[in-house]
């Protein structure tokens, strides 16, 4: 297995490319860059130096067209919480994140010189994956008898309204909606879309702060797994045979979700993408609840219903 992945020094991405050398694939990571990854504290682990890493970007293809043919599967890692600079060497900074909460609340335009025109919404967490999800799709042969090739788009579980634009949610949204329509023009025969949908993600070495929130987080959900399902406050998930849609609830049904839907280890993350990647009938919507399945995580409680859906097999 040889597999592509877009931003893999990122906190997703670096998870990603980790459990695949683990698995014995062979790894690719574009960037704007080209870094390896480091820690926090400036370490290369061991398993960087069986990464190859390049310099790519998803709207230059003369950057990356060469290497598809050869990859087996493309994971795109891309997309942004903030359309502000929230980041640093990959991971949110605290203060960072605050400010751009404090500013979507209140209304408040922030710093226009902190805004890259580049890295909208829009153009970084939808038309990047549609043009990542063409390019891949056209290197795949047209003849061939060989199962389709699984693209995966890091997307998001809608649990973080009205804390971010609405317009964050909605470009994930919508960029898997148009993914699943065009995969779905050819057939699906070339290609199988997969969209993995984490919700808060954390790691208490390469991002303490995340720790506490996930604590919090983990203990609310918990808890919620305890309630009868027909006294939650939280939407139902959609089931598992159910296309992508563009359509979104209201955010206090996004804000109850967040209670409800527990924090992922990025690891897990990156573990349910390779595990996706592998199942040939895995396709369409991963959530939290059918990555844990994936994974063989136990129930959160008597009611809990991670494992219905197929592990978000859809067929």
């Amino acid at each position: 297995m040889k597999l592509c992945i877009f931003g893999g020094n990122g906190f997703v991405g670096s998870a990603i490319a980790r459990k695949a050398v683990a698995r014995g694939w062979a790894v690719t990571s574009l960037s704007r860059s080209g870094r390896p990854f480091q820690t926090p504290a400036g370490h290369t682990p061991a398993w960087v130096h069986k990464v190859d890493w390049r310099k790519g970007t998803p709207f230059d293809r003369a950057s990356y067209a060469a290497l598809l043919p050869e990859c087996d599967a493309l994971v795109t890692t891309l997309g942004q919480l903030f359309e502000t600079q929230y980041k640093g060497d990959g991971v949110a900074k605290p203060l960072a994140v605050l400010r751009a909460v404090a500013e979507n609340v209140t209304g408040s335009p922030g710093n226009p010189l902190a805004r890259d025109r580049d890295r909208t919404y829009e153009r970084l967490n939808r038309d990047s994956a549609i043009e990542l999800f063409d390019a891949f799709q056209q290197s795949r042969p047209s003849t061939s008898t060989a199962a389709p090739s699984p693209f995966v788009f890091i997307s998001a579980e809608d649990v973080f309204r009205p804390f971010v634009p609405e317009r964050y949610i909605l470009s994930k949204r919508q960029a898997e909606e148009e993914i699943w329509r065009r995969a779905q023009e050819e057939g699906a025969a070339r290609t199988r879309p997969i969209f993995v949908r984490p919700s808060l993600m954390y790691h208490p070495h390469l991002n303490p702060p995340s720790t506490l929130p996930a604590t919090l987080l983990e203990a609310t959900s918990s808890l919620h797994a305890l309630i009868p399902p027909s006294l939650r406050l939280a939407p139902s998930p959609p089931p598992a045979s159910a296309p992508p849609t563009s359509h979104l609830p209201p955010a206090s049904a996004s804000l109850a979700s967040l209670v409800s839907i527990p924090p992922i280890h990025v690891d897990a993350v990156g573990e349910s993408v390779c595990a996706a990647i592998a199942r040939q009938e895995t396709r369409g919507v991963v959530d939290v609840a059918r990555m844990r399945a994936l994974l063989g995580f136990d129930p959160l409680g008597p009611f809990d219903d991670s494992h219905a859906g197929g592990a978000g097999a859809r067929v």
